[in-house]
């Protein structure tokens, strides 16, 4: 995974990263749940510097429950949510994993916020569970 590629559901927005992830998880808080309209979403996080992105994002800032300012982008044609920035970790970009062209590379690493878990959302047991990120 030396190179990963994707883009939103209309394909106005395009990534291109020339690395790996630093990290992958899965986040359960209720951001992410209101985000996706599900009960997690897929993550991963690389440096802003290795990644190129082609069309316009809109972006949404918000207040994390850490008190972190978060900045969620969406598509500005379609609505598809594809990254999000984090005051609390500068420099880095969180992909939203089903905006991989190939999805099934990821591999999540750790749940962050599982104390916002939904009794109908199940994680494997075996990834690193954080209460709160």
């Amino acid at each position: 995974m030396d190179s990963l590629k994707g883009h939103c559901l209309c394909g106005s927005v395009q990534y291109e990263i020339k690395g790996k992830p630093q990290f992958s998880f899965l986040c359960q808080c209720r951001q992410c749940q209101r985000i996706t309209g599900s009960g997690h979403s897929a993550e991963f996080a690389v440096p802003d510097e290795i990644t190129s992105i082609t069309g316009e994002l809109k972006c949404y800032d918000m207040t994390s429950d850490n008190g972190n300012t978060i900045s969620s982008g969406f598509c500005s044609n379609c609505g598809n949510p594809v990254l999000k920035r984090s005051s609390g970790y500068p420099g880095l970009l969180f992909f939203h994993a089903a905006t991989l062209e190939n999805p099934a590379l990821f591999k999540p690493q750790k749940v962050f916020w599982a104390s916002s878990s939904q009794p109908w959302d199940f994680v494997d047991p075996e990834l690193e569970i954080k209460q709160n990120a």
